[in-house]
């Protein structure tokens, strides 16, 4: 594969992007901070500066004063009136990967302080036993922890670390914070069966501790891809459903290529491949007992997701890649 060949995922992505900035899910108007993250993570490897800034201005214009993001906005103005602990501090994946390409040191430097501003409020909403409330409103934290929500934490702040140590900034004290995240999340697993709930079921609970290198028993990753693998058509977005979703997929390619098991990895991505439309855009998910496509969109983050894979994969960019921190 040749970065050419990305081409439509990104020109879908920019045709979601409002003329605020946001990124949209598939011209529906509606943004999710942390997807609209992800798209610019392909747009930061696509190298499209323009868009990309436009989109980091935006971000960072809803930021609050205590450095979170509302987790949903419509046609510009927020949804949910509550935040998301692991979307603001994402922020720091597009920022690293804007780093490792070509001229953009002056750009990144000068939003050395959000991020700083960033690290120190995601690391004061955790619970006694250091873990990272999923998210908070106008009452104060909710929720138990999750375990995606966790590990996307944990890869942003490694992302942050990285930018800081590029600079020269003094981050003993943030490697300390991040090896302590870790022991919590591997000694208080019962935290994130959130209201009951079985968080095996799910694949991203799965593998994203995988892909942000929570978890590095790669034998265990190898073995649990076959519960949610299905032959031809990718991974399962939940066990027990019939319905494969492209962008859980792009994520487990991503988690594979950590592990080094390029061969995994490539037979999943030529699979996803297939489902591309006559323009070269990938949907959001396929429902094999229907034989439908479902949800009927084409999102945005599905087709980001897609990009950051094959660069992790194919090496299309010869550049590095801020998502295998």
């Amino acid at each position: 594969m040749k970065k050419q060949d990305l081409a439509p995922h990104i020109d879908w992505i920019i045709k979601n992007q409002s003329p605020d900035g946001s990124i949209a899910w598939d011209l529906n108007d509606k943004c999710d901070p942390w997807d609209h993250l992800e798209c610019l993570i392909a747009l930061a490897i696509w190298e499209d500066n323009k868009t990309f800034k436009k989109g980091i201005d935006w971000f960072l214009s809803n930021l609050d004063a205590n450095s979170f993001i509302k987790s949903e906005f419509i046609k510009g103005q927020p949804s949910k009136e509550y935040y998301e602990h692991h979307h603001a501090i994402y922020l720091a994946v597009p920022l690293y990967q804007c780093l490792l390409m070509s001229n953009n040191d002056s750009y990144v430097k000068n939003h050395l302080k959000t991020l700083n501003n960033l690290v120190e409020a995601v690391l004061d909403v955790r619970d006694d036993q250091g873990c990272f409330y999923w998210a908070q409103d106008e009452k104060g934290m909710c929720d138990n922890s999750l375990i995606t929500a966790t590990a996307s934490i944990y890869l942003s702040l490694k992302c942050a670390i990285n930018t800081f140590d590029y600079y020269g900034s003094k981050t003993n004290a943030l490697k300390k914070e991040l090896e302590l995240l870790k022991e919590s999340f591997n000694n208080n697993k019962y935290r994130f069966n959130r209201d009951g709930i079985d968080r095996s079921r799910f694949s991203m609970d799965f593998y994203y501790p995988f892909l942000a290198g929570l978890n590095e028993n790669y034998k265990h990753l190898k073995d649990e891809i076959k519960k949610f693998h299905v032959e031809s058509l990718g991974i399962k977005c939940v066990i027990e459903e019939p319905w494969v979703t492209f962008a859980e997929s792009s994520e487990l390619i991503i988690a594979l290529c950590r592990a080094k098991d390029f061969e995994m990895a490539n037979q999943i991505f030529n699979e996803i491949t297939n489902f591309k439309d006559s323009e070269g855009i990938l949907p959001t998910g396929y429902q094999y007992a229907e034989k439908i496509f479902w949800p009927e969109e084409n999102s945005s983050w599905t087709n980001a997701a897609y990009v950051i894979a094959a660069d992790c994969l194919f090496d299309v960019t010869g550049k590095g890649k801020a998502i295998l921190s």
